[in-house]
């Protein structure tokens, strides 16, 4: 009888703690998905960079382009290229360049062997001409929601307030877990001396 008590007893922690893989793991196979597709559907995030655009010179309205429209305060995500991967844009495609001292993110509506010419999809006129040099890369995602996200955290980090919220949180979650291992090493070792007649069930 007693031995069938602590049983059940023992096996709480352990029912908690698959409950919380299962939890997590619900949680990071769609943030997995999302950022897969949010990186042009692939795992290779070395030679991927996250931007926020802050401006709305992309907010022009649809297209037919593979990447459309990017409202202002989206978040993108950049593939960084090779030389041989500049070799392969195209007309539609949108890119990252760096300009006098200031990165743009614009379509390419012209290239040729010697120039690539982009215009802002809300712009009225195309931008200077410049070369493959010039380009960082191309956007192969963009997401409004997780851009309304980052803009919402960088706005709540701007006060102090927020940081003691999440250093509490963390730490009332390391304390939680850190109580359940410790019940679980207790029991176990409680139920070794069962086990060997140390203590009678």
């Amino acid at each position: 009888m007693v031995s069938s008590v602590y049983r059940k007893k023992r096996d709480r922690p352990v029912v908690r703690i698959v409950i919380g893989v299962i939890i997590v793991s619900l949680l990071v196979i769609p943030v997995a998905s999302f950022f897969y597709h949010f990186n042009g559907d692939s795992n290779d995030y070395f030679h991927s960079k996250m931007l926020v655009v802050p401006t709305g010179s992309m907010d022009g309205g649809p297209t037919e382009y593979e990447i459309s429209t990017i409202p202002k305060d989206s978040t993108i995500m950049i593939r960084i290229l090779s030389e041989s991967e500049k070799d392969k844009l195209k007309v539609g495609d949108v890119i990252t360049f760096y300009q006098n001292g200031i990165y743009t993110v614009h379509r390419i509506i012209s290239i040729s062997s010697f120039s690539i010419i982009t215009k802002g999809d809300a712009s009225t006129s195309s931008d200077v001409p410049i070369t493959k040099d010039d380009v960082i890369g191309k956007v192969v995602g963009v997401s409004v929601i997780f851009g309304d996200f980052v803009s919402a955290v960088r706005n709540l980090l701007t006060n102090a307030w927020p940081y003691l919220i999440i250093g509490l949180i963390i730490v009332l979650i390391m304390l939680y877990y850190i109580v359940v291992v410790i019940h679980i090493v207790r029991e176990d070792r409680i139920s070794q001396k069962i086990k060997s007649g140390t203590i009678d069930n």
